[in-house]
Order: C-alpha cells, then structure tokens, then sequence
C-alpha cells in the first residue's frame, strides 16, 4: 500500500506558508505522491530524483545508494542525455565533494562546487555545474544513499527554502524505500518459497541424477538472477568437469581450475569468475563422496550476507532430493539386474537350448546326406550360423549380468558427449557397437575417456560445427574410437598441437595409433585406434 502523510504537517516542514502555497505546494504534493507509489525499488529511485529535482528546480539530480564498503554502489541520475551518460563512462563512487556526504551525513549547500577544498573537478565531457544542495537519505537511522542536486534553472544558489525541502522530501524518501524493500523481500522470499517447493517437487517426482542436476542448475540461475550457473564434479585429472550447466560460460577456463580449489563451502572466488565472464563467482557443495559435486552461480554484483543464506537454504533442499534421487536409482539398478537376471535365464533355458536341438537335427540331416554337396553344404552353413547366434546371445546374458553403474565407460563417455552437446548448436550422436562394457581393459578404459573429452574440447573450441559424431565400436580385440565433425577443419599447426599429442601419446600407450584427416571448411576426423585388452 501507499504510504500516506498529513500534508499540513509536511507543507510546514517545507517552508510551505500560505503566502506561497499555489505551485509550490503543488508540486511538493506532487513530489510526495510520487516517490510514495507502490512500485518496484528501481523505480521509487528514480523517482526519488526526479521529484528532487522538480522540486527545487534543479537541473541535475541524483542518488547514490551508499554500500557496505561505505562507497556508492549504485548511482540513479537524470538531467544528462544518453549520449553524455557514455561518454562520462563509469558513474562516480564518492569521490570529491559527493564523498563529503559519505564521512558526514548531513546537508550540504554550496554556491560554487569549485571552491570547495573536497572538489576534484570534473572529467572530460562532464556539463557544468557551480551550485549545489545535497542530503543524505537514512532507512531506520542508517544512511541508504545520499540526494546530489546541482545547477537551479535560474542560476541562482540554492536557498535554505530549497535545503529544508530537500531534507523532508529525504525523510520521505527513506520511508517509501524502507516500505518498498519490505514489499520486495516478502515478495522474493514467496518466490523463493515457491520455487524451492516446485524444485523438490520436480525432484521427488522420479527421474535421472542427471536429470535433477540440470533441474537444479536452472533452478539456481533463476533464483539468484544471475549470468549463468553449473553443476561441477571432477575428471580423472583431478580438474572441474561439467556436469549440468544453465545458462552461457566459459567452458574451456574450467580445464585449469582444481576441482580441490572450490570444495570449502560458500566460497567466493575471484580467479575462477572467468568461468562466467564477469562478475562474482559462488561456489558451495553439493554433494560429497566420490560423486562430489559443486554448484556454481555466477552473480551480476558481489555476493552479500543474504545470497549466503539463500544459497544455503536452497542446497538444503537440493541435497536432500538429490539424495533421495540416488536412492531411488540404485534400487532401479537393482531392479533392472533382478529382471536381467530372469531374461539370461530364459534365454539360457529355452532360447539357446532350442537352437542346439535344431543344430543338432540340421547336423543329423547332413550326415545322412554326406554324399550329396547340394544339401550338405547349406546345412554346415547353417549349423555355423546357429554357433554365432549362440555365442552372441551368450554375450548378451554375460553383459546382462553387468551392474549398469555410473564406472561404466559407456556411461562415461555418455557423460562426456552430454556435457559437450550444451556447448553446441545441436545435440552429439553417439552410436555403441559392440560390448564396449565388458571387452575393455581397465588401462584402455583410463585412457579413452580423456581422449574423448580432448577430442570434443577442440571441437568446441576450434571448429565452428554444427553436427558432430561420436562412434565407439569393439571389433574383435581393437577399440575404435571416431570423432567426426562438419566444421572448418583443424589447420595444420594444430594437427601437432598440445592436446592432439596427448591423444597420440595415449594411444602408444595402449599399443595403437591416433589419425587425424582434415578437410578445411569440410570438417574433421579423428580416429583413435587400441587393443582392448592392455
């Protein structure tokens, strides 16, 4: 609601009198009625200024919302047009006379800002200003910001009228900015309220791990209005790695951050903002353990005492979700095995068991025709077509037998190509042949999941592509890995680069090779080729 005032007392305290009551009085209600509506603070800001200005005929106004570190973080102005608002290029912090405001909060006149010892003077492209008023505004008995008006449209100074009006329209002031914060903190702790509930609703309600870690990215970036934020957990390497991500960053800085450098709670950390661009960078854990992962939020401003608390309430909840989340995955898992299980059962006892019976009929049939090639040769044909039937299903129920966990490399390299498609214009495609899961070593398994992240890391970096493709296949004891892509194709310096050669130098570590074919402004291949069983 509107706050409302008695007006005579107001008239009075402005040095309103009957004699000059006609537009005087108007406009000081005017100036009331103004920075008194219920809109959002911005707007009761610049309100604020220009009723200041109107109402003591000053052509240049503005407020300056004063920070914790005691300088002017925010700077509401008007009277200057766009074109000389850019070419002053940053707003004033407090220095100057505007500081005298800020080591003495009281109301200041001056008939000529120049003669001032506290003056600085102005920089370049900055309009002329002599006179003077400023005042400061306080929210409950503490400063908020201060009033600056200069240059009175008559060119006379400002008068004591002007500075006893000033300092009631502050008082003012400060109530409709103290009622209007009130309105926004209960408004954004509903919106908060809300989307935390709809966040653990949305969680609760089944789904992937990687699922909810996206939710909950979105759900953050929303929340704190920032430029972006993602979900980190760490690679082999021991650096940060994607694991969900909301909104633009700067996915080839995380290749240097120490995913160990971010695991204090609540950290604020100026060397890894460049993740998003600029600004502030907050990072808090979200889970621990061997599937430690770490939310980031990248702010538009520096952190304050309330993003702390929202930050922690939000993770509160995530955590538990995220908890509950896993829980229910591992008792999919096993669900998932227990019905494998049943199928490699069934398809031991009836399935293989019904083709060794018509192999062996097949068999008797072209014993009792060995002399006739026409028959025989088909039906050994058959029977051998009948063994490899076998032995594939065999394969089948041995992977079947397989606990499809997170350690998998083919949810490794999933992993991987799900956190490189955010980073590209359309999703990878990704083709399996073979049993990538059970016919890959452990050594081979170490080192292709970082090749794999290399190879997409240049894509991303490198190749302006719109479509790329990712084909793992095991044939007979040789792992081939492709990465193809329809981009400008690598230039020949980057053929050697430092990343390519670790792709290559992996590959003699496994007993096999890395090729690289480029095409410029056709696309790229790369072929990385190693025994399975190293």
């Amino acid at each position: 609601m509107p706050l409302k005032f008695d007006h005579t007392v107001v008239r009075r305290k402005c040095g309103v009198t009957d004699n000059n009551r006609g537009d005087e009085l108007t406009s000081l209600l005017d100036a009331i009625t103004a920075v008194t509506e219920d809109t959002g603070l911005a707007d009761v800001l610049q309100r604020i200024v220009e009723a200041a200005c109107a109402l003591v005929d000053a052509r240049y106004g503005a407020l300056g919302v004063v920070g914790d570190n005691g300088q002017l973080t925010q700077f509401v102005h008007t009277g200057m047009s766009a074109e000389q608002v850019q070419q002053l290029g940053a707003l004033p912090r407090g220095g100057g006379v505007l500081g005298l405001l800020l080591t003495d909060p009281y109301p200041i006149r001056l008939a000529d800002l120049s003669s001032h010892p506290a003056a600085g003077g102005f920089p370049a492209h900055h309009p002329v200003m002599r006179t003077f008023l400023g005042a400061p505004i306080r929210v409950r008995d503490e400063v908020f910001g201060n009033l600056y008006l200069t240059e009175k449209r008559d060119g006379t100074p400002f008068t004591t009228v002007d500075e006893a009006r000033i300092v009631a329209l502050s008082a003012l002031a400060g109530s409709a900015i103290a009622n209007t914060r009130q309105l926004e903190q209960l408004r954004e702790r509903e919106r908060w309220r809300d989307a935390v509930l709809q966040l653990a609703v949305s969680l609760l309600s089944g789904g992937a791990v990687s699922d909810a870690l996206r939710e909950i990215a979105a759900a953050a970036h929303i929340l704190f209005g920032g430029v972006a934020a993602c979900i980190l957990t760490h690679d082999q390497s021991d650096n940060a790695a994607i694991a969900a991500v909301c909104g633009p960053i700067d996915a080839t800085s995380l290749s240097t951050v120490p995913f160990a450098q971010l695991q204090d709670d609540n950290t604020v950390d100026e060397n890894t903002s460049k993740v998003f661009g600029d600004g502030q960078a907050l990072w808090t854990r979200l889970e621990d353990g061997d599937s430690a992962t770490i939310l980031g939020v990248g702010l538009t401003r520096p952190a304050t005492a309330r993003d702390y608390e929202e930050l922690a309430s939000f993770v509160g909840t995530a955590r538990l979700a995220l908890a509950r989340q896993r829980a229910a995955e591992d008792v999919a898992a096993l669900e998932l095995v227990a019905e494998r299980e049943r199928i490699g059962r069934d398809l031991h006892d009836t399935v293989i068991q019904e083709l060794f019976a018509t192999g062996l009929s097949l068999q008797a049939l072209a014993r009792r025709n060995q002399n006739d090639d026409a028959v025989v040769g088909p039906i050994n044909a058959a029977v051998d077509q009948i063994d490899a039937t076998v032995k594939q299903i065999r394969s089948t129920i041995f992977s079947l037998h397989q606990l499809p966990t997170d350690a998998s490399v083919r949810s490794a390299l999933m992993q991987i190509t799900g956190e490189m498609s955010s980073l590209l214009p359309s999703p990878i495609r990704v083709t399996f042949t073979g049993a990538v899961d059970t016919l890959i070593g452990d050594t081979v398994a170490h080192h292709v999941v970082p090749v794999l992240r290399e190879a997409l890391t240049n894509v991303v970096k490198h190749a302006g592509a719109s479509t790329v493709r990712v084909d793992v296949a095991v044939v007979g004891d040789m792992l081939m890995l492709t990465v193809s892509d329809d981009g400008v194709g690598i230039v020949q310096g980057r053929i050697h680069g430092h990343g390519m050669r670790n792709m290559v130098e992996r590959a003699k570590a496994c007993g096999g090779q890395c090729d690289v074919t480029a095409t410029p402004g056709v696309g790229t291949i790369v072929t990385w080729q190693v025994p399975v069983h190293r």
